[in-house]
């Protein structure tokens, strides 16, 4: 049947928020982005890696628990992990690894799947309106753990299943294909996809919200969504916080595209949602050899660091922390960054001469995004992308204003429904 939800209020101005308005827009929908930030894209997505990789995503994983633990104590940890005993975060932890144990290849399988929709979606739209981009193709993947090499196998049948070219290498025929790597770091396996693309999310993020005024979404910054309420005859009312809407509005669907906020918004609705806050670091620097910079994008699974090259800079990101949200940022945090670009390209940037900033990001313990209506049939949820999550954007938001206009999907939504996760 198909629906009658005319009038959707879209919660969160980030990549996902955005594209979901634009896709339901272009269903005919009336659609308005509320966003507690004065611009779009300036919290979860502005920590995105840049990495739009089909090939390289793969479900959040973690350290075990003793692992986590000793990270305290290293000078280079792989997490960052606050003092003190946090019972939630060990229970989300525990979710965590179980997920890894039981269903990696299961979920790699998922998100590989929907990764490489939504980059097929992404390259059509940046043609169809001739983005500027920075786009490179090519992605390394990197594993220097033998347990985390272990995977390689779950990851190249994924990519079989999925008709994704991709390549095991060891340093050598990584330098034959990238001259500038020169990395002396011990290397228990490396995938190479050339069909993975790198590139400036942020930019995209911008660019689809003018793509999206264009097709009639409005947009309200500076606005905070403080409850959701289901009301007689399938309507929804928000409160809302706004120097430009009114206090109360009333829409037929609303979709929580929200980050962290979208779990206390969800609470009084009876959906739970097991998110996680956890920060990412990045660190931009200029490149000051171009002959020793890459060319293509890296992404170093011991520690979730990506690099891609933005023309005349690098760009480095990755690193999670269970730690607070903080102006400044760890040492450690710092140090990481730089140490782990400088084990593969040493020569390659003024790494001096860097640039921080850290994002805070909700994850599910699964490690895989999370879209769909929940228990309430007209209130929608997108959340959950993670750090290496453009491409899963996209293509969630595609699949999400399907879902919402009762249409079927064009490729399969199991695994990423709330009632796959939440039952």
């Amino acid at each position: 049947m198909k629906s009658t939800h005319r009038q959707i209020a879209v919660i969160g101005g980030g990549l996902s928020g955005i594209c979901s308005a634009y896709f339901l827009a272009t269903k005919g929908y009336e659609v308005a982005v509320i966003e507690r930030r004065g611009h779009v894209a300036e919290e979860a997505t502005f920590g995105d890696s840049g990495l739009l990789a089909p090939g390289a995503a793969m479900p959040l994983t973690l350290p075990g628990a003793l692992a986590t633990f000793a990270c305290r104590f290293k000078e280079e940890p792989r997490v960052l992990v606050a003092s003190g005993t946090d019972f939630s975060r060990r229970r989300w932890m525990r979710q965590t690894r179980q997920a890894q144990q039981q269903h990696f290849a299961e979920n790699k399988l998922h998100l590989s799947r929907l990764s490489s929709y939504g980059q097929s979606l992404t390259l059509q739209l940046q043609a169809h309106y001739n983005m500027e981009h920075e786009n490179s193709e090519g992605v390394f993947h990197l594993f220097r753990q033998p347990s985390e090499a272990a995977r390689m196998a779950a990851m190249q049948e994924a990519a079989q299943q999925c008709e994704y070219k991709h390549q095991g290498l060891d340093a050598a025929a990584m330098r034959t294909l990238e001259p500038a790597f020169s990395s002396e770091a011990t290397l228990a396996g490396a995938l190479y996809y050339p069909d993975d693309v790198a590139g400036n999310c942020v930019l995209f993020a911008k660019q689809m919200r003018n793509a999206a005024q264009q097709l009639g979404v409005s947009f309200h910054f500076d606005s905070t969504v403080t409850a959701i309420r289901a009301e007689f005859g399938g309507r929804v009312a928000l409160e809302v916080q706004s120097p430009q809407l009114a206090s109360q509005l009333t829409v037929d669907a609303v979709v929580v595209a929200a980050g962290m906020s979208s779990a206390s918004l969800l609470q009084p609705l009876d959906t739970a949602l097991p998110l996680r806050a956890l920060q990412s670091y990045s660190a931009l620097v200029p490149v000051k050899n171009p002959d020793d910079a890459p060319s293509m994008a890296l992404f170093d699974d011991s520690y979730k660091v990506a690099m891609t090259r933005l023309g005349g800079r690098i760009r480095i990101t990755g690193l999670l922390g269970f730690v607070p949200p903080s102006k400044t940022i760890p040492p450690k945090a710092l140090r990481n960054l730089l140490k782990i670009a400088g084990d593969y390209y040493p020569n390659a940037a003024n790494y001096n001469q860097a640039h921080f900033w850290s994002n805070t990001m909700a994850l599910l313990p699964h490690g895989l995004p999370l879209f769909g209506p929940t228990r309430h049939g007209n209130i929608f949820v997108n959340v959950g992308h993670g750090p290496t999550g453009w491409a899963a954007s996209v293509g969630s938001a595609r699949l999400l204003s399907d879902l919402v206009a009762g249409e079927q999907t064009e490729i399969p939504v199991e695994g990423f429904l709330p009632r796959d996760v939440l039952a």
